[in-house]
């Protein structure tokens, strides 16, 4: 029996895909979309097997929770270079009901179409979710699929989360523009964590490849002036990761028309 999203029955851009849809819809309400992360630690021997379960199967399952309206988008990324979480299964929602909506439809999909499908229990040893609402983000005015992308995440542990928002929204956001202006990212944000780790502020950066990231990072960091706010100000451990995006779970015409 597949678990993809173990999320607590109880519970709780990038523009990921779905993501500047949603915000241009709920803009009159200021509340952007939330995200589930399913991080799992698992086998390297077996990451073949999970990316093709995801993109043989298990894509297939998520689309019928895109399709119902509960999830707006849902995919999987795999670390690059980053800690032992190293696969990472997300979905875009209206708010944690949702979310945990689109789990259930999810996995009972996954389970009536794949009934000898793979466990990642049998492949993985840990398993986390973490729920988090995404803040202003960069894109250029075009939906952006991300797969096959890559990705870089710049987490922190603050203790103001609002100065570290103000800083975001008020000077590094319309730097962040730029880059993606000039094709170096595709698009760039940050998101928070809503009941999640110790980790509760997330900037991350979207672009062709690694490279390109690093490329638009030093353009991103050149422009700031003496006037730029000191995020270390407010916050104090700090940690980055690089990521690959697999394949996205988006709406079908069919549910579309």
């Amino acid at each position: 029996m597949l678990r993809r999203f173990v999320m607590f029955a109880v519970a709780a851009a990038f523009i990921w895909p779905g993501a500047v849809v949603a915000q241009e819809e709920m803009a009159e309400e200021a509340t952007p979309p939330m995200m589930v992360i399913s991080s799992w630690k698992c086998d390297f021997g077996n990451m073949d097997a999970i990316g093709e379960d995801w993109d043989m199967r298990a894509i297939n399952g998520a689309r019928q929770a895109v399709d119902n309206g509960s999830w707006m988008s849902a995919g999987v990324f795999y670390h690059s270079w980053a800690d032992e979480w190293n696969v990472n299964f997300w979905a875009l929602g209206e708010d944690i009901p949702a979310l945990l909506e689109g789990q259930e439809a999810s996995n009972a999909a996954y389970e009536d179409m794949y009934p000898e499908g793979l466990d990642l229990w049998d492949n993985c040893s840990e398993h986390r979710d973490g729920f988090y609402q995404f803040g202003k983000a960069v894109e250029d005015g075009d939906d952006v699929d991300v797969s096959g992308q890559a990705m870089a995440i710049s987490s922190w542990k603050c203790t103001d989360v609002d100065a570290v928002n103000e800083a975001w929204d008020g000077y590094f956001q319309a730097r962040a523009e730029a880059v993606v202006a000039a094709g170096q990212w595709s698009t760039a944000g940050v998101f928070y964590h809503v009941w999640a780790d110790e980790w509760n502020v997330n900037f991350y950066y979207v672009g062709e490849d690694i490279a390109s990231i690093l490329e638009g990072w030093e353009a991103y960091v050149g422009s700031a002036g003496d006037d730029a706010p000191d995020i270390a100000d407010y916050c104090t451990d700090h940690k980055d990761g690089f990521y690959e995006f697999g394949a996205t779970a988006q709406a079908t015409a069919e549910a579309g028309d």
